[in-house]
């Protein structure tokens, strides 16, 4: 690989790299610096001393910072970053069949994502650095993991900002007939559509919110809304859950529900409504449902902090008609997934949810990333998913 092309920095870019921030916006670069093609490898100069090395690209972040000290080989680098990944989940996630191998800024290798489906992986390679380099890149997973089967993941937001295309492949040996695997989600298997599902195929960042509930889940009656695949419903009916009603409109999600429960032989006790939650929810208040347990773990309503007021609404809604379907001592557990929507503004809107539905709640747990999507520091854009374990109390009223 030839040399790093050399790219000067703005005092605003020199500030920032100083601060450890991967992100390297078209702003923090000088006026009037070298010019890189996107993929490129560059070093980011202040008048003329390299301070960091990364991938040049075209969209809003000119470059995604690999490295603050000089870098002979990227490859070479790029092969020690997946070993140190490798044997943080092995330390951290120890005996788990599907787990995210490669957390972007989390393992230092920004904009690609790797997740593991037991002898199959997800890969997303969001941008031009790591998606002209594909080929390198599956060979240094292979020789890493026995994997049967690798899989491009490329059609989130965004692609083409970066110069890529949306697009989602085989890139390395073989998948099912069906494009699905088959692989052990929290305590039980599940089928993962590895071709069609969301994000790589599975939501992995929440498989550890349901061990605070297991025990709660005994002859519970249980609402999991936005259930996707069912992963908190069929933990519910593992554990011995009366009744689950499940929210979801993916038929093709509802389908891999269904033969997840018939995989881990569970009990057909769980009914689903299909649509849109919102409506669904004012469904079953209409009709006077009331449960032990409520799961609500909607996508993202904020995505960028100019949309916070609507995402406030949106969480406060969802709340509060949680808050009305649930017994006397019942339990919510409500997430969020959006960056700007902070850990402090979501307890917040929970909070004025239940002084609306006029009850109170107390916090029995604060939830947050799993090990193996590690959060850094110095990139607050990494510590994204939050979540509260509430303990509802209808009869102290607010």
């Amino acid at each position: 690989m030839t040399g790093p092309v050399r790219l000067s920095l703005a005092p605003e870019g020199v500030r920032r790299l100083t601060a450890r921030h991967p992100w390297v916006y078209r702003g923090h670069l000088a006026k009037g610096t070298g010019e890189a093609r996107p993929g490129d490898w560059v070093a980011l100069c202040d008048r003329g001393r390299p301070l960091a090395w990364g991938w040049f690209g075209p969209g809003a972040i000119a470059v995604r910072v690999l490295a603050f000290q000089e870098v002979p080989d990227p490859l070479e680098l790029v092969r020690r970053r997946l070993d140190e990944a490798l044997a943080w989940r092995r330390r951290w996630c120890p005996d788990e069949e599907a787990f995210r191998w490669v957390h972007g800024e989390g393992d230092g290798l920004p904009g690609l994502i790797v997740d593991v489906y037991g002898r199959h992986a997800s890969v997303q390679m969001l941008v031009s650095g790591w998606a002209i380099r594909a080929k390198v890149l599956v060979e240094c997973l292979l020789e890493r993991l026995p994997l049967e089967g690798v899989v491009l993941r490329n059609d989130g937001k965004h692609l083409e900002k970066e110069g890529l295309v949306r697009e989602v492949r085989l890139l390395a040996g073989t998948l099912p007939a069906d494009g699905t695997a088959e692989a052990r989600i929290g305590s039980l298997r599940q089928r993962v559509d590895l071709m069609g599902g969301q994000k790589t195929g599975a939501y992995l960042d929440v498989r550890h919110w349901v061990r605070p509930l297991l025990e709660r889940f005994e002859g519970a009656r249980v609402l999991d809304a936005f259930s996707y695949q069912g992963h908190f419903g069929l933990h519910a009916l593992a554990a011995g859950a009366e009744r689950v009603v499940a929210l979801e409109q993916s038929d093709e999600a509802v389908a891999l529900a269904v033969r997840g429960r018939g995989i881990n032989a569970l009990p057909d006790r769980m009914e689903w409504m299909r649509g849109n939650a919102f409506d669904s929810l004012r469904e079953l208040e209409r009709r006077g449902d009331r449960f032990d347990v409520a799961v609500l773990d909607p996508p993202p309503f904020s995505p960028s902090r100019g949309q916070l007021e609507g995402a406030r609404r949106g969480y406060k809604d969802l709340a509060l008609r949680a808050f009305r379907l649930l017994k006397p001592g019942g339990t919510l557990l409500f997430g969020s997934c959006s960056h700007a929507f902070s850990r402090e503004l979501l307890l917040s809107t929970l909070e004025d949810a239940a002084r609306d539905a006029r009850t109170v709640f107390r916090v029995a747990g604060s939830l947050g990333q799993p090990a193996d999507h590690p959060a850094v520091g110095q990139v607050p854009e990494s510590d994204y998913l939050k979540g509260f374990l509430l303990g509802v109390d209808h009869e102290r009223k607010a």
